[in-house]
Formats: C-alpha cells, sequence, structure tokens
C-alpha cells in the first residue's frame, strides 16, 4: 500500500503553480522593478543609486524562489546552490557599492553613476540567467536594452512597455507548453 500522498498543488514542485505561476510572477515583479528604478533613474539619477542597490537582495531572493522548484525536485544542491547565490550577490553588491565609492569621491557624475549601476546590475542579471535560466538572461538584456534607451532617448518607455509585455507573454507560453509537455509525461 501507497502511503505517499501527492503534494498540495501549492507545494508540488512540478505542478502548474510552481511551472507557471512562480515563474512568471517573479519575471513580471522584477520588470516592474526594473521599470521603476529606470524612470527614478531618469528623474532623480544622484539619488537612484541607493534604488538599485537595495535591488541586490530583490534580485538574490527572486533567483532563489524561481529555482526552489528545481531544488525541490533534487536537480539542485541547495547548499552550492544557496553559496552560489550569496557569491555572485555579494560581488553585485561590492562592485555597487564601488560605484558608490567612485561617485562619491567625484570621479563619476549623477548621471554616469546611475547608468553605471543600471548596467551593472544588467549584466548580473544576465551572467546569474547562465546558471538559473533563460528567464534571468532575458531580463538582462532587458535592463541593458532600457539603459541604453534611458541614455538616448527621452520617450524610451514607450519602447520598453511593449517589449516587457512580449517578455512576459512569452514566458507565459513556453510556461504552459513545459507544463503540458511535462502532463504529457
Amino acid at each position: 500500500m501507497n502511503t505517499q500522498t501527492k503534494p498540495h498543488w501549492l507545494h508540488d514542485p512540478d505542478g502548474w503553480f510552481h511551472r507557471i505561476f512562480v515563474r512568471e510572477a517573479v519575471l513580471s515583479s522584477l520588470l516592474i522593478l526594473c521599470f521603476i528604478g529606470v524612470a527614478y533613474t531618469n528623474f532623480a539619477s544622484s539619488r537612484s543609486y541607493h534604488y538599485w542597490l537595495w535591488m541586490i537582495p530583490v534580485f538574490a531572493i527572486a533567483a532563489i524562489i524561481s529555482e526552489w522548484s528545481r531544488y525541490r525536485r533534487h536537480e539542485i544542491a541547495g547548499m552550492d546552490f544557496l553559496r552560489q547565490q550569496v557569491l555572485h550577490w555579494g560581488a553585485v553588491f561590492v562592485a555597487i557599492k564601488t560605484v558608490f565609492m567612485l561617485h562619491d569621491i567625484g570621479r563619476l557624475n549623477n548621471d554616469a553613476t546611475a547608468l553605471t549601476l543600471m548596467v551593472t546590475l544588467s549584466l548580473s542579471t544576465f551572467l546569474a540567467g547562465v546558471y538559473i535560466g533563460w528567464r534571468f538572461i532575458v531580463l538582462g538584456l532587458f535592463m541593458t536594452l532600457a539603459t541604453v534607451l534611458v541614455a538616448w532617448l527621452e520617450a524610451y518607455i514607450w519602447v520598453l512597455i511593449p517589449v516587457a509585455i512580449g517578455i512576459v507573454a512569452i514566458g507565459v507560453l513556453v510556461s504552459v507548453h513545459e507544463f503540458r509537455k511535462l502532463a504529457h509525461n
């Protein structure tokens, strides 16, 4: 007799909730936070670096949340993954604090500081995606595009909104496809 019960849909790492909702909610939330950061950088570049500094733990937690289902399925070792995340985002924190130091001693002006911080976080997010998954790679590319558009265009937001909507839509379609494929197996 099998005494093992199927996990509740909310806790099932192979269920639709983790396959679709959690991953896409994380991606959508990070995209929204990026929009806020890009707008804040555009309007208050001298203060925006504090925003981007606070985004480091947010991105680290989002990375851990997005990988939690893989940990639950025993596809990754928990301590190895946590060590990797702490080292990765800790290095980002040190890099951003270094940029703050360069700003404080007058080597970087406000606009250059804000854009440098955005590039640093976009590169970090892209590199996190190399071992986390394509969503973070796409988010890093999106942040890079946002940085370039903030530097070049006044009406950058009208370019970024359709791109962000497209990213989320593609993410949902891929997740639905993955879930259907998993359901057939």
